[in-house]
């Protein structure tokens, strides 16, 4: 029994494989794929669960790579904090299985979704710490913008930047000023909703109908967007009438 449990491993081991099936925060969530090809022994049924092990861990594995901010990683927040790391693989527990299908080719296919997003289940509401002290926006300092306008939102363009997702990105002014960060928007707000929307064209209806859109002029570390001191004065003077920095209607366009 226990040669054939090897051989049964070995085979596993021969005949899985993992990918990304979907890049983290675009849709507001992350999923992984586990992949079982046919080997000799290996039934249906066995197949199917192995599959399923697969996308379950490595799912894990991109959850630990993804960027909290841009000083620290998911991996880098367990390893410091055990409550964190509870909380994280409780959030991993509750990751769905929404598919699993069997090919022409006889491999299992398994796909495993965790949401970034929108509960206390989410992954933000495991890795934000709840007593963050949120700050008023800085105030503009020249710009004035035309009271006829009334932005519903800010999409910043940072197409061919290679930009890293984050649950909690900095937009900063070429400065140094923040103009929004995880302590403007707080707990709440950045886990029931997320931080911004990462999208690869203008159509996102996160930044509503009439976006006030800037072109990023530097990444920071990994996952920060840097701006011109002109565009992040219009920013702030545009939100003091709409609060859309407020309301996290904020898109990073990669």
């Amino acid at each position: 029994m226990k040669r054939l449990l090897q051989i049964f491993l070995v085979a596993v081991m021969l005949a899985v494989s993992s990918s990304a099936v979907a890049d983290a925060l675009n849709g507001g969530y992350i999923e992984a794929e586990g992949v079982v090809y046919f080997e000799k022994g290996m039934t249906p049924n066995a197949m199917r669960r192995v599959s399923i092990m697969e996308a379950y861990r490595y799912l894990a594995e991109q959850v630990d790579t993804l960027y909290v901010t841009s000083e620290s990683t998911v991996k880098n927040l367990r390893d410091l904090d055990d409550q964190i790391n509870t909380r994280v693989e409780t959030a991993l527990h509750n990751a769905k299985i929404i598919s699993v299908k069997r090919e022409s080719d006889g491999s299992f296919h398994a796909i495993a979704r965790l949401y970034m997003y929108g509960d206390a289940q989410s992954l933000a509401a495991a890795v934000l710490q709840e007593d963050v002290r949120v700050e008023d926006f800085p105030k503009p300092k020249f710009t004035n913008i035309p009271s006829e306008i009334n932005y519903t939102g800010l999409v910043v363009d940072c197409r061919g930047m290679n930009l890293s997702t984050a649950v909690t990105p900095t937009i900063k002014s070429a400065g140094g000023m923040e103009i929004y960060a995880y302590k403007n928007v707080g707990y709440q707000s950045a886990v029931s909703r997320g931080m911004v929307e990462y999208a690869s064209s203008l159509d996102s209806a996160r930044a509503g109908s009439s976006p006030l859109v800037v072109k990023a002029v530097s990444i920071s570390g990994a996952c920060d967007v840097v701006i011109s001191d002109a565009d992040a004065d219009k920013i702030l003077s545009a939100n003091q009438s709409t609060n859309f920095l407020g309301n996290c209607a904020v898109v990073l366009m990669r």
